[in-house]
């Protein structure tokens, strides 16, 4: 009788689903504010709420649902986040800018497929708030850790990246990594949610989900309060010793034309005498600073060796060079080289390199031989990565300071990597050098995206920075993750760092460099597990 009603009446007891247009809105919504957490305009504590339209988008959305608004939360976040890849691709890579902007258009559509799986597994049923806020968080993290690994990996803008701006919050990366601070952004973000749903729903209590999210706040800041004074107290009690940065702004598409190249060595030779004279412990000149390939272009690599002979100080600059079984030197490195009165003492080689930047992965395959393709890398190079090599040492004197120390290089994306900083550091590095050349992003918001990556690698590990850019931002960095000094985007001259060399009674191994990214590889395997649970659990 009541099954005939319903069946002549229309009625019908399941739940609607919700209008999917209004949740799109706020799908895209969240990955704007993350975008916006960012520099520019970097108003990081949105990173706290960015999460927050997504979970709200996808209540009470089906699997499939959930799966496409996450989607759209990471195509957004990446369309951006990264326009300066369209302009790299469209300018450098020659392939103009309506391609240029579709082949942005894939990457982000291939980088959202994370946030996707995330919207999936959060539509899982039949879960509390406090279950659905702890395994949302773990999701997060889990998956924002994988995009770091999967193809050699690219994460750009992790959520609690932007707590580096305001580093009194971001102390406990030195316990558990960017990637595990992820893990209790994200935990707010689910408590605020929470809260925001009962609220609507009348379902369940609020207070408690708001205090929550303060109590993760208020114990980062306590945290974080307390070791950013400690450090900051290390770094200015430590002796210093001047690091000259050469910063030529050289323009990207000058540095490889022949008919460029005498000017381009004279304002080379001026900005070095101008270092110089500040007698620096050491001049630093950013990645592939020198527009030739060492040894191999005679007359060049003569021209800088004199260079060296005539400078009173140790040089440590960018070049590319040869590598390779003798004499089947076959092999063009990213390299950083330290010179000393024309001698070469020391090199290393650029291991994680750019995809589709400084080579072409899987190039076996018949498309990646397209002309299109070839674009791609065309004005970067074709570079192999380099081996494990002893980190460079160069002498210091005075102070009760040992007589060597020692320098844990990371060319450009390497900087973006937390195992890398890791490795450095767990190899012995007491002082990390960051040589970058960001001239390929022109004057976007990404040199500042980079900058604040690398002052991340300062707290992990507790060492100081220092970033030398071609066209900036040069900076150092405090092992408090003060950025203490910075260049502004295309200025030209040597700028004195001071950088503090941290005695050996201060410097200690943080949680971070014993254990690594113990927490999120752990969230990442409950991640794999909360997947397989959701696929069968309909």
């Amino acid at each position: 009788m009541g099954k005939g009603l319903r069946k002549q009446k229309g009625l019908s007891f399941k739940r609607p689903k919700p209008s999917l247009l209004p949740s799109v809105i706020l799908a895209a919504l969240g990955g704007v504010l993350q975008t916006l957490s960012w520099p520019w305009p970097g108003l990081w504590p949105l990173c706290l709420v960015a999460l927050v339209p997504l979970i709200l988008a996808v209540n009470e959305q089906s699997g499939k649902r959930g799966f496409f608004l996450g989607w759209v939360y990471g195509l957004s976040l990446g369309m951006c986040t990264l326009p300066w890849l369209a302009d790299v691709m469209s300018g450098y890579g020659g392939l103009g800018p309506v391609v240029g902007w579709g082949v942005l258009f894939l990457l982000c559509a291939f980088l959202g497929l994370f946030q996707g799986f995330f919207g999936w597994i959060i539509t899982m049923p039949a879960i509390d708030r406090l279950s659905f806020s702890v395994l949302g968080s773990i999701t997060w993290c889990g998956l924002d850790w994988l995009k770091n690994w999967v193809l050699t990996g690219f994460n750009w803008t992790p959520l609690a990246g932007p707590l580096a701006i305001f580093p009194e919050m971001a102390q406990a990366a030195d316990l558990v990594g960017i990637y595990g601070l992820g893990f209790f952004v994200a935990m707010v973000n689910f408590f605020l949610a929470s809260a925001w749903l009962n609220r609507r729903e009348r379902s369940g209590a609020i207070l408690p989900y708001l205090i929550g999210a303060l109590v993760i706040i208020g114990a980062l800041f306590a945290y974080g309060r307390m070791q950013y004074g400690k450090w900051e107290d290390i770094a200015l009690s430590s002796p210093a010793r001047t690091v000259a940065v050469v910063q030529p702004s050289t323009e990207q598409m000058d540095k490889w034309d022949a008919e460029y190249r005498d000017r381009l060595f004279s304002k080379y030779e001026g900005l070095n005498e101008e270092a110089d004279r500040l007698k620096p412990w050491l001049i630093l000149w950013p990645e592939t600073a020198m527009p030739f390939v060492l040894d191999f272009d005679y007359a060049e690599t003569e021209w800088l060796r004199e260079l060296s002979a005539d400078t009173d100080s140790l040089i440590l600059t960018g070049v590319a060079g040869l590598g390779g079984a003798w004499p089947n030197m076959d092999k063009l490195h990213n390299r950083m080289i330290l010179l000393d009165g024309g001698d070469l003492l020391a090199y290393y080689d650029k291991m994680h390199l750019v995809p589709f930047g400084e080579y072409l992965p899987l190039d076996w395959l018949p498309f990646l031989k397209w002309a299109f393709m070839q674009g791609l890398i065309g004005a970067a190079g074709n570079f192999s990565g380099g081996e494990a090599r002893p980190l460079i040492s160069v002498p210091v004197s005075g102070d009760g300071l040992p007589p060597q120390v020692k320098l844990g290089v990371m060319i450009c994306f390497e900087s973006t990597f937390p195992y890398i900083g890791r490795d450095r550091v767990r190899e012995g590095a007491e002082l990390l050098i960051v040589p970058t050349n960001d001239g390929w992003f022109g004057r976007s918001r990404a040199p500042e995206q980079h900058l604040l990556q690398s002052s991340m690698r300062a707290i992990e590990t507790r060492r100081p920075l220092v970033r030398a850019g071609n066209t900036g931002i040069s900076a150092l960095v405090y092992p408090s993750g003060r950025i203490v000094q910075a260049s502004q985007l295309y200025d030209v001259g040597a700028f004195p760092m001071d950088a503090p060399i941290i005695k050996s009674e201060n410097l200690i191994t943080t949680p971070f460099v014993r254990q690594g990214n113990m927490l999120a590889p752990i969230l990442a395997a409950l991640t794999g597990l909360l997947a397989i649970v959701r696929y069968f659990r309909k």
